[in-house]
């Protein structure tokens, strides 16, 4: 073969693969934005770590067992579950490998724990639900569809486990209490623990498990700043808030299984 032949081959060759890239490029941003499951798949096998690692002290308790044992995990929310400023980043992503059983997602940006209760026939089966709810109840009470005080949280969160169980019997809840804000009013600081006291109550007297992630969250801010952790008032950045926000459960639920022994 000549040398001009070889190297008009050359070219076709660099063309035709030129043409490929650009219509796999093209592909993949068309499958992200059309079908954005495929984008959320994509994310949820990127790697976000737990703040400080997680040591055996965290692998301790009845939630990191649950995690374990292969049984499906149900997470459901508002904005923070759902990832709405983080692209999709859920505040339980760095726990995503460590849970061996199948994970679903029921939360929606906005949520408060009444659209959850009108929204329970809607909720999938599965063996265990992670509930954390209750911010836009505290920071938005005038909200129509917020609860007014600490007491109606709670009994709306009640209801919402019944209506949970009573469709799926043997499956097993976990509240967490409304998540951390910072640099809000005195008020709302007060109304967050008037809402997480009322919740604890209501899980004491049911079967239901409570975890209180806020003061370790808190501690943690305090010591390091919120800038770090962050991306407003009351949504974690990511990846360092998403980080600390799986750290503070982890914490909590550990020092709540050994607190009685």
């Amino acid at each position: 073969m000549s040398t001009a032949k070889r190297k008009t081959g050359t070219r076709k060759t660099t063309i035709g693969l030129s043409v490929v890239f650009v219509l796999l490029a093209t592909g993949t941003c068309l499958l992200f934005m059309f079908y954005p499951q495929i984008h959320k798949y994509y994310i949820d096998h990127r790697s976000y770590k737990v703040y400080g690692g997680l040591t055996g002290e965290l692998r301790d308790s009845e939630f990191y067992e649950d995690m374990q044992s292969g049984r499906s995990f149900c997470f459901l929310g508002d904005s923070i579950t759902y990832g709405s400023v983080t692209e999709g980043i859920h505040w339980y992503q760095p726990l995503i490998p460590y849970i061996n059983g199948e994970i679903s997602d029921f939360s929606f940006s906005g949520y408060s724990v009444i659209n959850l209760v009108d929204s329970a026939d809607k909720i999938p089966d599965t063996d265990i639900y992670v509930i954390a709810i209750g911010i836009n109840d505290i920071l938005f009470p005038d909200d129509d569809d917020s609860a007014k005080t600490g007491e109606e949280f709670a009994g709306k969160c009640k209801e919402l486990g019944d209506l949970i169980t009573d469709r799926n019997p043997g499956s097993k809840i976990y509240f967490i209490s409304p998540w951390s804000f910072v640099d809000c009013d005195i008020s709302f600081v007060e109304r967050g623990d008037r809402f997480r006291s009322s919740l604890e109550e209501i899980c004491l007297s049911t079967e239901y498990r409570y975890i209180n992630p806020d003061p370790i969250i808190q501690s943690v801010i305090a010591e390091e700043g919120s800038d770090k952790y962050m991306y407003n008032d009351f949504h974690p950045n990511a990846p360092s808030g998403v980080g600390l926000f799986s750290y503070a459960v982890l914490k909590d639920a550990h020092d709540r299984t050994h607190e009685n022994n």
